[in-house]
């Protein structure tokens, strides 16, 4: 039976583009979806021969990282549980090239896709301001902890979610041609500007300043783009202000947990109780807090004895307990370190640490080159703009002075190279119009 080539082109092609709603769904659609693009793309690129997209050098650096990640793994190995996410996070550096494939295969960038994100990310927000007014959403889900989390439930990812998915509703406005109409540009403002008071009440913090970076970054290196930055700033802080009034009880007060508790956990007394090896930096502050501080301090203890492999993805949660790591009379074991850059240490050690930083430098010497040619253009390129957005979106992802979440956890890694993908398909389309 021959399968029609529209099936192909909806399921594995509006399919990457609509990945953020697989991901919303829960890990094991987001997986499957995985699973069966990367054999999709596999048959088709052997089938067409289009081995470029393994023959590049951001694919070999990927799988150097893997390898890295690998051998880190089979050297520690501790049990099948603790090794496995490292033995098979192959899949992640393959889904990339299955994406970037889908991307060039076909001709995905439709105004079905913003209307589609324009429904989906509106659903969220008016269900989290429900829950903020309410107390719970339309699903029964409670306020935890003094934080929403709309359909995430117990999953305090409300914050981190939208500004992942974010990136990718601006591209679609871009590259559909809507972006100088006045009065579209008006509702995108407003409903970018909804999405962002909605990270900020979710009270996510790291989130909420990824956010601030993003639209910094952006502003920085794109011209073209500062007024309607601008415009969806003033939008925010007036929506974030008449919200915050309209507040029907103080069981979340986002300014709280967003100003005041983090000025006290960077600040907080306490120090006698601890050892010389926990005291604040300048003898005045803890790096995030002082649960931050004690996972950092057990990172690079471990890792001065685990220098060059690393203890493999897992190895952190497995060896912080042992007597010999544990940060004098402060346990600040945890399952990962809660920054990236600390874990990449830790787990891959100073070789994938290496590989890490050269990432970092590389991202802030393409945001330089991509304001250069934005800057040179003589009218506006929507390609050029929606590089140098995605491009803004990976940076901060990569972002080393900001706590994080587990970098091997699977959504994570997919929420990482999944933006990767996209600034590779425009950056080499930027390169062959201009070539």
């Amino acid at each position: 039976m021959n399968i029609s080539p529209s099936i192909f082109k909806y399921f594995f092609g509006y399919g990457v583009l609509i990945f953020p709603l697989f991901l919303f769904l829960g890990p094991l659609i987001s997986e499957v979806y995985l699973i069966l693009l990367v054999l999709f793309s596999l048959y088709y690129i052997h089938k067409e021969k289009k081995f470029h997209f393994y023959k590049n050098k951001f694919v070999i650096f990927f799988f150097i990282f893997y390898i890295s990640t690998l051998i880190s793994t089979l050297i520690n190995f501790y049990n099948y549980d603790y090794v496995k996410s490292g033995i098979l996070y192959f899949r992640i550096p393959m889904f990339s090239i299955a994406i970037w494939y889908a991307l060039t295969k076909y001709d995905l960038f439709s105004k079905n896709i913003i209307t589609f994100y324009i429904i989906f990310l509106s659903i969220i927000v008016i269900d989290s301001l429900i829950q903020y007014y309410v107390g719970k959403n339309i699903l029964g889900y409670k306020v935890i902890s003094g934080r929403i989390s709309s359909f995430f439930g117990e999953e305090l990812i409300l914050g981190g979610f939208l500004l992942r998915t974010l990136p990718f509703f601006l591209i679609c406005i871009i590259l559909n041609d809507k972006f100088f109409y006045k009065k579209l540009n008006i509702i995108y403002c407003l409903i970018i500007s909804l999405i962002c008071v909605t990270i900020y009440l979710s009270g996510e913090r790291t989130s909420f300043f990824l956010l601030i970076l993003f639209f910094t970054t952006i502003f920085f290196s794109n011209s073209y783009l500062r007024r309607f930055i601008t415009i969806i700033t003033i939008f925010s802080i007036f929506f974030s202000f008449i919200i915050s009034q309209s507040r029907l009880s103080d069981d979340v007060n986002p300014s709280v947990r967003m100003f005041s508790k983090t000025y006290y956990q960077l600040t907080e007394e306490g120090e006698a109780h601890y050892g010389k090896s926990e005291k604040k930096l300048f003898n005045k502050f803890y790096i995030f807090s002082r649960d931050h501080h004690g996972h950092y301090l057990l990172s690079y203890k471990i890792f001065k004895d685990f220098p060059i492999f690393g203890t493999g993805p897992k190895g952190f949660r497995y060896l912080c307990r042992n007597k010999i790591y544990i940060v004098e009379n402060y346990d600040g074991c945890s399952t990962h370190p809660h920054n990236t850059y600390a874990q990449i240490l830790t787990s891959n050690g100073i070789i994938g640490f290496l590989l890490l930083i050269i990432i970092f430098f590389y991202l802030s010497i393409e945001i330089l080159r991509c304001k250069k040619k934005i800057n040179n253009e003589k009218q506006f390129d929507k390609y050029m703009v929606a590089e140098n957005i995605i491009l803004s979106a990976v940076f901060v992802n990569f972002w080393p002075l900001i706590p994080s979440g587990n970098f091997f956890n699977n959504w994570l890694s997919m929420s990482y190279f999944y933006p990767i993908v996209f600034y590779l398909y425009f950056k080499f389309k930027n390169e062959k119009k201009f070539s």
